[in-house]
């Protein structure tokens, strides 16, 4: 493999549609104003990546180590997760044999008819939220929880 070029490049009002970039070292680069669409990224390491004022209409992102990502001011309608684990044994180098894995946290999100489906929900704690009809297998938490109170 050859040596390593440095240089900086700074470009503005050009078109680098189409471009390629191969086994670049492109750390701290800074975008502004730029269109993106349909851009495509493999094999890359993305830690610390800022996203502020995007549209990301129709993005998808696989096989990704996504810990202590934070989703702020996000308008998600549609949105899917699919397949979503803690980290797996003798594959992830996150794995924890004692599960002792930090939170998920949904914090302020209206998550009104969204769809939970063969989700492991295990050790969840909802405070202070509204639960007007809620329905678990069935079964309308908020009557059931009025019927308790009662």
């Amino acid at each position: 493999m050859s040596e390593w070029t440095k240089g900086t490049v700074d470009l503005r009002m050009t078109d680098i549609s189409d471009s390629k970039f191969q086994q670049v070292d492109a750390k701290r680069l800074t975008f502004d104003e730029v269109n993106l669409a349909e851009t495509k990224i493999n094999c890359a390491n993305l830690e610390g990546l800022t996203l502020n004022d995007v549209n990301l209409t129709g993005a998808k992102i696989t096989i990704a180590n996504m810990s202590d990502m934070i989703f702020e001011k996000a308008q998600m309608t549609g949105a899917q997760f699919r397949d979503i684990d803690w980290p797996i044994e003798g594959v992830d180098a996150n794995y924890n044999p004692e599960e002792n894995y930090r939170s998920v946290v949904f914090d302020n999100c209206i998550l009104r008819n969204t769809l939970f489906t063969k989700c492991n929900l295990s050790n969840v704690t909802i405070t202070d939220c509204n639960i007007t009809g809620l329905i678990i297998n069935g079964i309308a938490i908020d009557e059931l929880l009025s019927k308790h109170r009662n």
